[in-house]
């Protein structure tokens, strides 16, 4: 079969170009066709579009596990604790860069070089909804380094503050925390239905905020024990019911409460969709999470559900 003129042309000069097409391969390209018609032959086009699926990013900062902290329901027992300081004469609170006293030393098994996480044992934490005690919360103030190690003490240098570091802050063994990476997805909206995955509660914050939005991190009360990992996300969501508030019966108006208020019990209402949380650090019963996404403020005692 001969071609038309204008086809062999066009053919002839795409051949002595075709070494440089094929040298210059695009990665990730998804090819979609395209008809063109002319009156001498029909020409099949193709144009290409890169993915746009998003890579795995990191789900918080250093800031966010390092300075945060855990839950426990037992006592915590600690190698050392912090009796003294080079600065003590002056200041009462120390931060990076002091020298402070610790109550070990090599009968503790403490050498130059050793590195610790700096903790102090806060508030006890009680469910927001049950009332039920669920252990201690023991922050992370910050990290230090032993630069002298002695009979019964050490020297050790404060290499980074989170707030300040007051004496009798203990001394606990530092391990890496990595930050979890994962791929975002959207998160659920008005009229989405229940993953029907596990259920909990926001439980704690560190820094007693009554409104929280995004990049604050938070307690919840869900764990390794309910199926919960490191870069999974978590739903926030509350369930909330107009109630008059000393007003008579047919009044307009009302002043919202929890749906889960005994007064409205058996009463069906839309979950009101508040946010999304990335889980960063999990123990058996808890996770600490950052709040990637928030719509309206949320509170302590929010309902979460895994994602």
């Amino acid at each position: 079969m001969r071609l038309p003129v204008r086809s062999a042309g066009a053919f002839a000069l795409a051949a002595a170009f075709a070494p440089f097409l094929i040298a210059q391969k695009p990665p990730e390209i998804r090819p979609t066709r395209e008809t063109v018609k002319t009156p001498e032959q029909t020409i099949i086009l193709e144009s290409t579009s890169v993915s746009t699926e998003s890579a795995p990013q990191a789900l918080g900062y250093e800031s966010d596990v390092y300075c945060s902290g855990y839950l426990s329901s037992k006592p915590q027992s600690f190698p050392a604790r912090l009796v003294g300081a080079e600065n003590l004469a002056e200041q009462i609170d120390f931060m990076a860069g002091d020298l402070v006293y610790a109550s070990g030393g090599y009968d503790k098994g403490f050498s130059a070089g050793n590195e610790f996480f700096l903790v102090t044992p806060e508030n006890q934490i009680f469910h927001p909804v049950t009332g039920q005690s669920l252990g201690t919360y023991y922050r992370y103030r910050g990290r230090g380094v032993v630069e002298t190690a002695l009979g019964k003490s050490s020297i050790v240098r404060v290499t980074s503050g989170c707030t300040d570091v007051p004496l009798g802050t203990y001394l606990k063994p530092f391990e890496p925390i990595p930050i979890p990476l994962a791929r975002k997805t959207p998160p659920a909206g008005m009229g989405d239905l229940p993953s029907g995955k596990a259920l909990g509660h926001i439980v704690y914050n560190r820094e007693s905020i009554v409104s929280l939005g995004a990049d604050h991190t938070v307690l919840v009360d869900l764990g390794a024990a309910e199926g919960i990992e490191p870069g999974d996300f978590l739903t926030v969501f509350r369930y909330v019911q107009g109630r008059p508030e000393g007003r008579e019966i047919g009044a307009v108006g009302a002043n919202w409460v929890k749906v889960r208020d005994p007064q409205l019990a058996g009463e069906d209402v839309p979950r009101t969709y508040l946010g999304e949380i990335a889980v960063l650090t999990v123990g058996d019963h808890w996770s600490v999470g950052r709040i990637t996404d928030s719509y309206r403020l949320i509170e302590v005692g929010d309902e979460v559900e895994l994602k």
